[in-house]
C-alpha cells in the first residue's frame, strides 16, 4: 500500500535536494527527527531535574514523540529504511550530545569530540550519492 500524499510531500518536490553529488533530503528527515527526538529528550530531562511536574512533562514528551513515526515513513519514500535509521540516529546523537553540552551544562571530553566529528563526517558519507 502507498503512502498517503500530504502536505510534506507537496513540500518536498518544491525544493532541488542534491548539491553536486550529495542528496541532503536524508539528511533533512534525519535532523528533523533528531529534533524531535531533542524536544522529548529536552522535556524529560527538565522532568528529572525538577523544573517541570511530571504530569505536564511526561505527557508533552509522549506527544511530542508521537510524530517520531509520520517523519520516519516519509523519510523512507525517499531513500530505504538502513539509511533513513543510520542518519537519524547519527543526527540525533550529535544533536542531542550538543544540547546536553550547551543547555543542561553537561559536559564530554577528549576523545569523545573526536566521535562526533567522526559522526558529521559519517553523515557527509551517507549523502553522497553514487
Amino acid at each position: 500500500m502507498a503512502v498517503p500524499k500530504d502536505f510534506v510531500d507537496r513540500a518536498i518536490k518544491s525544493v532541488a535536494w542534491k548539491m553536486g553529488r550529495f542528496d541532503m533530503l536524508p539528511i533533512v528527515f534525519g535532523v528533523v527527527m533528531a529534533l524531535i527526538d531533542i524536544s522529548m529528550m529536552g522535556t524529560l530531562k527538565l522532568v528529572d531535574q525538577g523544573k517541570l511536574a511530571y504530569a505536564i512533562g511526561f505527557p508533552i514528551a509522549t506527544v511530542l514523540y508521537a510524530f517520531e513515526p509520520y517523519v520516519f515513513l516519509k523519510a523512507m519514500t525517499h531513500s530505504n529504511m538502513v539509511v533513513t535509521n543510520l542518519i537519524w540516529n547519527l543526527a540525533s546523537n550529535i544533536l542531542v550530545t550538543l544540547a546536553g553540552v550547551l543547555f543542561f551544562g553537561e559536559s564530554i571530553k577528549g576523545l569523545k569530540w573526536l566521535a562526533i566529528g567522526m559522526s558529521l563526517f559519517s553523515l557527509a558519507i551517507f549523502s553522497y550519492t553514487e
